[in-house]
């Protein structure tokens, strides 16, 4: 039997938080080659938490100051 709502929590094991880094990684650069500015940066803040989240800190250059 499922909730009605979602959970406040969802846990990636570290394959699965590799792959979807990966995955937003090749819609952030299909999007990059069109005029779709607004899903390119939101695809964008996603990719760049996961890496936080990772521990990678910042995906697109420069230093992490949070």
């Amino acid at each position: 039997m499922t909730s009605p709502e979602p959970p406040d929590e969802v846990v990636y094991d570290l394959d699965e938080a590799l792959e979807l880094l990966a995955a937003l990684e090749d819609a952030r650069e299909a999007l990059a080659e069109t005029d779709f500015l607004a899903p390119v940066a939101e695809v964008e803040r996603e990719i760049a938490r996961l890496h936080r989240k990772l521990g990678f800190g910042r995906p697109f250059g420069g230093t992490d100051d949070r």
